[in-house]
């Protein structure tokens, strides 16, 4: 996967990072949360599965925390 300092949207200048950030601080539960926070994915959607893949992390490490 990716590291945290590696580009997942190009376009939009997002590391992974970036996107782990704000699923964290805003506690998004999916990917139109993500696009409405950052707009990753908005301009030509190459992104969308690898950011559908941190998010899922991210949620599985939320489930496993108890948070």
């Amino acid at each position: 996967m990716f590291e945290n300092d590696e580009f997942v949207c190009r376009h939009m200048q997002l590391t992974k990072g970036d996107i782990v950030r704000v699923i964290r601080e805003k506690e998004l539960t999916s990917f139109s949360e993500i696009q409405d926070e950052t707009d990753a994915g908005t301009i030509c959607g190459t992104c969308v599965a690898d950011i559908e893949e941190i998010l899922e992390e991210e949620l599985e490490r939320r489930k496993s925390i108890g948070n």
